[in-house]
């Protein structure tokens, strides 16, 4: 079976997590990683891999937090009915009558269920319930960008999705720009701006890549320019999803560490937060990291976060900067002079800098 670049290997970490075994006789695993690093790409991938073998039902639930918020729960547990069980217009009236429906049907087959882009609880248990939802062999996979989501549902086994090391992050630009693993040497130079640049995230590269196809030497350089100054908003708007997710209180926070204090001691940043959120704060970033939006270096002790997550901050901050650059809370240098047009500075303004890389 032929993989995306990168993802073979993962495909077969997954699946040694799912040969451990269970008590029960149903396997429950949890993806979990940032936004765009490719859980559903390797749940579909694991799921492809999968379905030769021999299960009495198949379903992959795609776009769960989407559905779930456009047509209700119940939307998600007729879907999940019509491809297992094989039948049309399955209509619930309610959630609960859904669950009943689901453990009835299902709970002796052997199924293949794989959620994905999962982002509440309630979620999980209207269409993941339990494993004694479930008949022995059956694989239930969920895709997460909330690792702690996992946790509360009591799911054990969980896998981080890795961004691509150096060669497949080139190997994948290379496919995107080109269609070919080879490029032309005059764009080498080119091409080692831009992979650095997207840090390893596919769906950076994806985008990137894609849109360089086709273009001469020269409309590439002026394309990363672009990209090194804004990033493409396709990436960022994805990313922002798992932003939009927080309470108002952990966006502040996020905002903070990512425009002022990435790279920064865990001490040195605690000190700085807890005169404003007390002993909130601590919590407020334990739910940050496990929403993948800060990784903690624990080698180091020092807090770090992917370029793109840091530019969709920046982005963020701007976007209020033009709505009402008085009432801004995040002043850079570029930005102080905007704002001293209009002769004052909010008292909502949180913190002054002048350099900021």
């Amino acid at each position: 079976m032929d993989y995306p670049v990168g993802l073979y290997s993962q495909v077969l970490e997954v699946r040694k997590l799912l040969d451990c075994g269970s008590e029960d006789g149903v396997h429950m695993i949890g993806i979990h990683g940032m936004g765009g690093v490719g859980k559903s790409t390797l749940a579909r991938a694991v799921y492809n891999d999968l379905i030769a073998e021999n299960f009495d039902g198949l379903c992959f639930l795609e776009n769960v937090r989407e559905k779930a918020n456009k047509h209700g729960l119940e939307h998600l547990q007729s879907i999940l009915l019509s491809q297992i069980l094989g039948e049309k217009d399955i209509n619930l009236t309610s959630k609960k009558q859904g669950i009943s429906m689901i453990k009835n049907s299902l709970n002796g087959k052997k199924v293949l269920l794989i959620l994905d882009d999962v982002d509440k609880l309630d979620q999980l248990e209207a269409v993941g319930g339990g494993r004694d939802w479930f008949g022995p062999g059956s694989i239930i996979m969920v895709t997460t960008r909330d690792k702690q989501l996992l946790t509360t549902h009591q799911v054990t086994i969980t896998y981080e999705v890795k961004g691509l090391n150096d060669n497949d992050a080139l190997r994948l630009l290379k496919w995107k720009a080109f269609r070919k693993e080879k490029a032309d040497p005059d764009y080498e130079l080119a091409l080692n701006r831009v992979e650095p640049y997207a840090s390893g995230l596919p769906l950076a590269l994806e985008v990137i890549g894609s849109n360089l196809y086709g273009k001469s030497i020269q409309g590439w350089e002026t394309a990363i320019k672009q990209y090194e100054r804004i990033p493409k908003r396709e990436i960022l708007n994805i990313l922002k999803v798992s932003f939009d997710a927080l309470e108002e209180e952990e966006k502040t926070i996020f905002l903070d560490i990512a425009c002022f204090f990435k790279g920064c001691a865990l001490t040195e940043v605690q000190d700085i937060l807890h005169a404003d959120y007390g002993p909130r704060m601590k919590h407020h970033i334990g739910v940050l990291v496990e929403k993948s939006l800060l990784k903690f270096d624990y080698f180091d002790d020092r807090f770090t976060m992917h370029d793109l997550l840091r530019d969709m901050s920046k982005m963020i901050v701007r976007m209020e900067l033009q709505k009402e650059p008085w009432k801004n809370s995040r002043l850079w240098l570029p930005n102080v002079t905007h704002v001293s047009d209009y002769n004052t500075v909010s008292e909502t303004s949180e913190c002054l800098v002048s350099y900021l890389n």
